[in-house]
């Protein structure tokens, strides 16, 4: 299989017969509407992100685990347009269906997980703050939860906790609307194991202080498995 495989930056559009090797490095719940998101890296730490609708997201939901490697071919491409948010360097995307093919690999095919996550550290903080292109990926343990509350301000909900990095400086993570459903309740459950969070693609604020939060373009990921959250 793996000499039949291309990469994300040769793959056309239009192709009808392909294989990509990837590691499924981001992953949503499947949310109300019925859909679920991912993000594939494949061996060049290339990006594309991945859609799953209505009737194939619960099989394919059980069939692709956040951190494992697969094969993937066939699957439908398409440019991202609209209001679409892009969480990769590919500017396409593939839509995942149940004639997808999709095989996990052998432990010795996978690729690896170690350096694919570029992370923010607490000093860069400051200097991105308030900037809404400059986005981060941070990882923290979360060792408080406040209740959740309605903004007036914004007509939506958020719920805040408060997370600690090596420096032990409190800071807050605020989890906007459509994370209150899995994401919040998991880290109430849990906090009092501390669980590490990795978040993709937050937005850093200074609003009432510096604190960090979700966009709609935003991930939020539990336990990865790279050497600095072991060290966290």
């Amino acid at each position: 299989m793996e000499e039949k495989c291309t990469t994300f930056r040769n793959l056309e559009l239009e192709a009808q017969s392909w294989f990509v090797k990837v590691l499924v490095a981001e992953k949503t719940p499947i949310r109300f509407l019925r859909w679920g998101r991912l993000v594939f890296v494949d061996k060049e730490n290339e990006r594309m992100q991945s859609i799953i609708y209505d009737q194939d997201v619960d099989q394919l939901d059980k069939l692709l685990d956040l951190y494992k490697t697969y094969y993937v071919g066939n699957a439908k491409i398409r440019e991202i347009t609209g209001n679409t948010p892009i969480l990769a360097t590919s500017k396409h995307q593939m839509i995942l269906s149940r004639s997808t093919y999709i095989r996990r690999t052998e432990e010795h095919e996978r690729i690896p997980i170690e350096h694919i996550y570029q992370l923010t550290s607490f000093v860069q903080l400051p200097e991105l703050a308030d900037v809404p292109t400059r986005q981060i990926n941070y990882l923290c343990s979360v060792i408080h939860v406040f209740p959740p509350r309605f903004v007036e301000r914004t007509k939506r909900n958020l719920q805040d906790f408060v997370i600690v990095k090596e420096e032990r400086r409190p800071l807050i993570l605020t989890l906007w609307e459509e994370f209150l459903q899995s994401e919040a309740p998991y880290l109430k459950k849990n906090v009092h194991n501390m669980p590490i969070v990795l978040g993709m693609r937050l937005s850093v604020n200074t609003f009432y202080g510096l604190s960090i939060g979700t966009i709609p373009s935003s991930t939020i990921l539990f336990d990865p498995p790279i050497s600095e959250a072991e060290d966290l």
